[in-house]
This record gives structure tokens, sequence and C-alpha cells, in this order.
């Protein structure tokens, strides 16, 4: 798909693009998740987000600019860029990492990690 040149504002794409969301928020779990992305995202912007996130988890662990751009084999601007999107977005990805970090640390409490998640959260093959 190429890059579209400008946003579309036509009210059917919102209708659509609401929908999207409403799909997302409908997916029960994240193997559920994990299908989906796997179909309607190419392998280069799955690849891409993957990407992205573990740039985020290397941010998250402390590591500096260079040293995740090193580690996840990625310019310093692309990391640079992140790293900005986590502090001075619209929030949403701070959020998203802040939930996940409570529901894990609820599951590692009580017990029900491994048993919820069937082992590991380090899953290979998950994308």
């Amino acid at each position: 798909m190429s890059k579209p040149q400008a946003e579309v504002k036509d009210k059917e794409y919102y209708k659509d693009i609401h929908f999207l969301y409403e799909i997302i928020n409908s997916l029960n779990d994240v193997e559920e998740l994990k299908l989906f992305l796997k179909d309607i995202l190419t392998k280069s912007e799955l690849r891409m987000l993957k990407r992205r996130c573990h740039i985020v988890n290397l941010l998250e662990q402390g590591l500096d600019i260079r040293a995740v751009a090193e580690t996840s084999n990625t310019s310093t601007q692309t990391v640079f860029r992140i790293k900005q999107i986590l502090e001075e977005e619209n929030g949403g990805l701070r959020l998203a990492i802040n939930k996940v970090n409570d529901t894990l640390r609820r599951e590692k409490i009580k017990g029900t990690f491994n048993k919820k998640r069937g082992g590991s959260k380090f899953v290979k093959g998950w994308f």
C-alpha cells in the first residue's frame, strides 16, 4: 500500500476508522490480537511495529539513545523520535505501557502469570 498524500476527510472514512478501533477493542486476548495484526499488516509493517516496541522496552530499561540504537539495530534518530513520543505525545503509548506493567505486576504477585499466558512472557514466534 502506498503512503496516502493527505488524510481523507470523509464521514464514511471516519466511520471506518472508528470501526477499526472497535475491532481492536473487541479482541479478547493477545492471541486474537496477534492473528488480527498478522492479517491486517504487511510483514514490513509488522516488523517495524515490533522493532518500535523493542525500542520502547529498551528505553524503559534505562538505556541511553546510542545503546538502544545499537542494540535494536536502528538509527539514533528513530530511537530519539520514539523517546519523544514516550515523553511528549498524546500519552497513549505511556498509558498502554503502564496498564500492561500494572497487569503483569498483579499477575506476578498473584502467581497467575505463567498460568494465564502459558509460560514465559517472551514467546518466540509471537509474530
